[in-house]
Parts: structure tokens; C-alpha cells; sequence
């Protein structure tokens, strides 16, 4: 019996581009349509079911996302995917949150980059390469990351998505749940695996050194420049580059980021000489993006620009049994790596770690983990040794809790109204003592004051 080849669907409406996305593909050895007219293209899908479509976004009449979603509401589970010379990020976020499309790529494009896409397409929708073990018991393991959670399930389908939509990528999270895991995912899933993957945390730089790190400067571009330094947006090449807690860059930064993801290029301080920036942009950060443009401290023009895809990691707690899921598989890891004869917890340990709320979430279960594998020994991880660790942990945030309760409510004077302090002399007391308290560790101090480490390193900054 003679193998039935995938069938594909190309749609655009100018004919050397048609031509061009035929020849391209040809030698993949697939069976392909193709029509310059969506509704020609429509009048064929009515009566065949195609595994994949490639269309053209802005063709007379309408549109490839409106052409899409009636393909998809005509045939479940066949791939989208969209192209367009134009940055229609708008009309695209709304395609991939609505799933009308499943990939999305600039024109013009590269042959082998299409070609890839098109072979990870194909696979997703052929039965025989989907199914496995990993998918029969629900586990799935994504470069590092474990999950059978149904959240992480939506997750990993995100990030197969965004690895190869070449459009900016959006990651949301609380601290500890492993957003550089995610955008180091979508870069190892994509085209751009073989090229540069860097990361920054744009918190930790000053606005000056921050633009300095991104654009690279030449000798003399600012005082203390004494040499030329290659930046971030030319060392990631044709990779991609992950910026974390991007919510903390100021406003006059976010406009000059905001350009170069619009031009496609950038000039490093001191000098007006343009360069082409390749890369694929992921950012990410502790507070969603739209709150941070409701408070003023972001722009939303930007945050249209960078909000194309969105992918929101859910806390530990929220995850159910892949607490237990993720102990086993870091007590193994840790075990192994510390020449240590754990092999399990007891029940009793087991219903703790189920019941524990995690502030730090994987990172804060993982090292607390990596600490008792140090200090005792096999083979069984008991209640007993979990809360000798967890009960100095919860001790610790009551009593810091307190402490910051008391610096906050403290009795009026006599004087009435006039011993109240502005507002923000309290917010600035509050967090400098939560700091204080936590030893500098802002990341904790957030959970103490119930706001993520961004609003905190913003507010740093407007005192300084």
C-alpha cells in the first residue's frame, strides 16, 4: 500500500511569491496545493481536508487569519500558518489567542527556516510521531522542565507554538517558577537553537548601564568609555535574547527598545551608523504587563509590541501532584550529584510538601531539597527531616511578617492628622525594613509585602 503523503495548502496572492513558497517546500515531497485566491482556496477545502495551510495575512477580500478561521472550524486539528510582510502584531496575537494559527513568519522568509517549520508541522499532526509513553501517562518533559499538570500541558503547547513563530514572546510567573527555563525552551525548540542564547535581568543595571549593555557604546560615547564594547542586541546574532523582569526598564529606554523591535535595527552610543538586529526578543517578568501599563510604568505601545505571544507559568501551588512529581525527580538528581542513598519520601513527607504553599515556588523546592540531602542522611526523607527545614522557614516569615506589621501600624499621636507621613514614606519604610529584614534578598522581601521584586526595584529607583 502506497504511503499517503501530507497534504498542504499554500494561499497567496501574489504569483512570484506563490512560485517562490512551491519551490521552496518541493523537496520536502509533499502533496501541494495551491491557489492565489482565498476563496478559491476555501471552495477546495470544503471538500479536502488538508494537514497544513500557509497563507499569506493581507490578500483582497479577506484576510488569511479570517480565511483560517473558517478552514479550522471546517477541519479540527489541521496547522496554520500564517505569513506577512507587515508587523501586524495586533491582528496576530489575536489569531494565536482565538488558535486560528499555529505559527506565524515574516516576509521574506528563509528557505530553511520555513522548511523546518514545516517539518515540526507535519510531525504534530501525524499520529504515528505523537503518540508515546510520556503522552499515554500524562508526564511531559520539556528541555528540562517536568509537568503532568494540565497548566504545564498548556504551557509546553505554548512554547512549541512561540519556538517557531519569530514574532516576540511574553513570559509571566511569581519568582522561582522558572521563566528563563521556558524562554531558553522556545529558543532550543526553534530555527535559532544553533545560534546565541542570551539573557539578562534588566533589574540588576542602572537605565544608562542598561542602554549600554544593549546597544554597545564606542570609545568616548559617554565618560568612562574608554574602549569599544560589542552589545547585547549584536551578540545575540541571529539567536535570541531573553529579558527578564523587562517591566523595570524606564520609560525613556522602553521607547528606544520600542524602535528597534519596530526598524529591525540600532546604533551602539556614540556613533549614528545603523546595524540590523536579527534576533528573536523574549521577555519576561514577575508582573503581567497590562497591570504594569495600568500603574504608568510601562508603555503600551510597547506592550503591544512584546505581548504577541504570552505564556503565564503557574505557581507551585496551584500544580497538585507535580509537587511530588518534580521532589522525586530533584531528590534523584540531587542524590546522585551529592553521592547520597535517598530514594523517597514517606507519606507523611509526602503530605506536607502537598500542603506547603511555596512563596519560591520549583526554586525554593529544589533547594531546600539540595539543603537536606547535605545536612542528613538516607534513605527516607521524613516528615520529621522536612520540618525541621520548612518549620524554621515558616517561623521565619511569621515572625517577619510581624515585624513588618508593627513598622507599619503604629498609634496616632495627639496631634491627630499631622503625624500622618505621606504614602510614600510608608511604602519606602515598609520595603526598606522587609529588606533589612530578609538580609537584601528583594526576591523574598516581595513575598513578605505581597508585590512581585519589580514594583520593588522600580520604586528603588524613583528614590534614588
Amino acid at each position: 500500500m502506497d504511503k499517503v503523503l501530507p497534504a498542504i495548502l499554500i494561499v497567496d496572492d501574489e504569483p512570484e511569491v506563490l512560485s517562490a513558497l512551491v519551490r521552496c517546500l518541493h523537496r520536502l515531497g509533499l502533496n501541494i496545493e495551491h491557489f492565489s485566491s482565498p476563496v478559491l482556496a476555501l471552495e477546495y477545502t470544503e471538500y479536502n481536508r488538508p494537514d497544513l495551510v500557509i497563507s499569506d495575512h493581507r490578500m483582497p477580500g479577506m484576510t488569511g487569519s479570517e480565511m483560517l478561521k473558517v478552514m479550522k472550524e471546517k477541519w479540527s486539528g489541521i496547522q496554520c500558518i500564517l505569513l506577512s510582510a507587515y508587523h501586524d502584531f495586533d491582528a496576530v496575537a489575536e489569531a494565536f489567542n482565538q488558535q486560528v494559527i499555529d505559527q506565524y513568519i515574516n516576509k521574506p522568509w528563509d528557505n530553511d527556516e520555513l522548511r523546518f517549520i514545516v517539518r515540526k508541522a507535519i510531525k504534530s499532526v501525524m499520529p504515528e510521531e505523537v503518540i508515546s509513553e510520556a503522552h499515554d501517562t500524562g508526564l511531559s518533559q520539556v528541555h528540562g522542565m517536568l509537568g503532568s499538570d494540565k497548566s504545564m500541558h498548556i504551557v509546553f503547547e505554548r512554547i512549541s507554538k512561540a519556538a517557531t513563530a519569530n514574532i516576540p514572546v511574553f513570559i509571566t510567573g511569581e519568582t522561582g517558577t522558572g521563566k528563563e527555563l521556558v524562554a531558553r525552551a522556545c529558543h532550543l525548540e526553534s530555527f535559532r537553537k544553533s545560534h546565541p542564547f542570551i539573557a539578562v535581568n534588566c533589574a540588576n543595571f542602572t537605565e544608562n548601564l542598561m542602554e549600554s549593555q544593549l546597544f554597545g557604546h564606542n570609545k568616548g560615547a559617554f565618560t568612562g568609555a574608554t574602549g569599544k564594547q560589542v552589545g547585547l542586541f549584536a551578540t545575540a546574532g541571529e539567536g535570541t535574547l531573553f529579558l527578564d523582569e523587562v517591566t523595570t526598564l524606564p520609560l525613556a529606554l522602553q521607547a528606544k527598545l520600542l524602535r528597534v523591535l519596530q526598524e529591525r535595527e540600532y546604533a551602539p552610543l556614540g556613533t549614528h551608523t545603523l546595524q540590523p538586529f536579527h534576533a528573536q526578543i523574549v521577555t519576561a517578568s514577575s508582573t503581567r504587563l497590562a497591570d504594569a501599563v495600568d500603574q504608568g510604568e510601562f508603555r503600551d505601545d510597547l506592550y503591544y509590541r512584546l505581548n504577541v505571544i504570552s505564556i503565564e507559568l503557574p505557581p507551585l501551588r496551584q500544580r497538585g501532584e507535580d509537587i511530588l512529581l518534580l521532589a522525586d525527580y530533584f531528590l534523584e538528581q540531587l542524590n546522585s550529584h551529592e553521592e547520597k542513598s535517598f530514594n523517597a519520601f514517606t507519606d507523611e513527607a509526602k503530605t506536607l510538601l502537598l500542603n506547603f504553599r511555596w512563596p519560591g515556588n520549583v526554586r525554593q523546592l529544589k533547594n531546600l531539597l539540595h539543603s537536606i540531602i547535605i545536612l542528613n542522611d538516607g534513605p527516607e526523607v521524613t516528615a520529621a527531616i522536612l520540618n525541621q527545614s520548612l518549620d524554621g522557614e515558616l517561623e521565619r516569615l511569621t515572625a517577619v511578617k510581624s515585624r513588618v506589621n508593627n513598622k507599619l501600624i503604629e498609634p496616632m499621636g495627639s496631634s491627630g492628622l499631622t503625624d500622618i507621613l505621606p504614602l510614600w514614606q510608608v511604602e519606602k519604610a515598609a520595603i526598606e525594613s522587609a529588606i533589612a529584614i530578609c538580609d537584601g534578598n528583594i526576591p523574598k522581601a516581595a513575598v513578605l509585602l505581597d508585590v512581585s521584586p519589580s514594583t520593588i526595584y522600580r520604586k528603588q529607583k524613583n528614590w534614588a
